[in-house]
């Protein structure tokens, strides 16, 4: 039986690094042999799941794999990556109004790719291993929304509120004659800045450590050498703390990679 199945079948607790949720219908999860696929069964859960529950968080698993095969199979525009975006919100809304955190719905999401996905990933999302990272996804995905979230701006409101403004002030001002003046221009002349390398956080984590110490400055232009087991998406991450601005990366690079799935060793970026 499939993990997807015993999801579907029984009471089940799924666990990578830790137990983080149980899976089913009874209140008391079942002890299950280990299954498949990489996924440890545990006795303890923190969380269950209720049928429910599996058929929305599979719904929105379906829409954002789905997202990732097609980023895979598109020219990586930008209404393909803000569609992925758009799917990983709605799946963690999804888990969170199950009871699961962003890192635990991350892990459920790589369970599911194990068995209800048939086709690779994008090459530019795998990390040196070879092995797509949801937790880093799902958390740049989230704080890209929420830092780039467009405030609702009341347009009628605003005017209405500027030319009340005007009138108060034409109302209470006199009008004088006009007085000539004399204006002089003072012009500052800044100092050539020097591009710097790109700073590397005491805290930064060993990956990201280990390719920002291999970027050099040429003119001025951040150059990177490519080494087996890099993609875009670990360059992004590193200099962006995101994956998804690979095709930052790729936009610049047009003359030298025909695809951000695919780079070369010994390619200079």
């Amino acid at each position: 039986m499939s993990i997807y199945q015993s999801l579907i079948s029984g009471a089940i607790v799924l666990s990578f690094s830790t137990p983080v949720f149980a899976v089913g219908t009874e209140a008391t999860p079942q002890t299950v042999a280990p299954a498949p696929l990489g996924v440890m069964v545990a006795q303890n859960s923190r969380t269950v799941l209720s049928d429910s529950d599996l058929r929305r968080i599979n719904h929105y698993s379906t829409q954002t794999l789905e997202a990732l095969q097609a980023l895979d199979a598109s020219t990586f525009s930008d209404s393909a990556v803000a569609t992925l975006r758009q799917r990983v919100q709605r799946l963690v809304d999804a888990g969170q109004r199950s009871g699961m955190d962003l890192i635990q719905t991350a892990d459920y999401f790589e369970a599911y790719l194990t068995t209800n996905n048939d086709g690779p990933l994008p090459g530019a999302l795998l990390d040196a291993d070879g092995r797509f990272n949801a937790r880093s996804l799902f958390t740049a995905t989230m704080l890209f929304l929420e830092n780039n979230e467009a405030q609702p701006v009341d347009v009628a409101a605003v005017e209405e509120a500027d030319l009340a403004a005007i009138g108060s002030i034409a109302q209470r001002v006199t009008p004088q004659a006009p007085v000539e003046q004399t204006m002089q221009l003072s012009v500052t002349v800044l100092s050539d800045t020097t591009p710097a390398l790109p700073v590397i956080a005491a805290d930064a984590p060993a990956n990201v450590r280990a390719i920002l110490e291999r970027v050099q400055l040429k003119g001025d232009q951040w150059m990177i050498t490519v080494e087996p087991g890099d993609s875009l998406g670990q360059f992004a991450n590193a200099l962006y703390g995101d994956t998804l601005f690979f095709q930052r990366i790729y936009q610049v690079n047009l003359d030298k990679i025909s695809t951000p799935n695919s780079i070369t060793v010994g390619q200079e970026l």
